[in-house]
């Protein structure tokens, strides 16, 4: 619990925007509220041109996006926001494993599979921002094999 109490003031101390693309609504929804008590503020998109609109509108630091869209997949959203925003952190989520994708070097920062384990995901997300504030690049995380 301790550390649990530790990673989320880690995280809050930032203020930092997700934007969540997700097009399974309760997922979604589930997302949203735990990264919501972890102190990020949400901005969930259905679809992959609902993301690349809130997109133009206001930058993301960090973009956990689904890979399977009903309009495009992710990884065109993807390369589209490395565009556009190339040190965005895009964390992509998928049933698929990562070697089943053609994934361009780069374009990812890691991924996590489906069924999504909001632990790991919390500790990434921990990791990540606590480097951001120190500076360092150690929590930059690279896609797992």
């Amino acid at each position: 619990m301790a550390r649990e109490l530790h990673d989320t003031k880690a995280m809050t101390t930032r203020g930092n925007s997700i934007l969540v693309v997700e097009d399974e609504k309760l997922l979604s929804w589930s997302l949203a509220k735990s990264l919501s008590k972890w102190g990020f503020d949400v901005h969930p998109a259905f679809t992959g041109n609902d993301a690349l609109a809130l997109l133009e509108k206001s930058g993301f630091e960090l973009i956990l996006l689904d890979y399977q869209l009903p309009d495009m997949d992710g990884l065109q959203v993807a390369r589209r926001i490395r565009k556009a925003q190339p040190k965005a952190v895009i964390f992509l989520v998928t049933a698929f494993q990562l070697n089943e994708l053609s994934v361009d070097a780069g374009l990812i920062d890691a991924y996590f599979n489906k069924p999504l384990d909001f632990e790991q995901l919390r500790e990434v997300l921990s990791d990540r921002l606590a480097a951001s504030v120190d500076g360092t690049n150690a929590g930059r995380v690279q896609p797992r094999p």
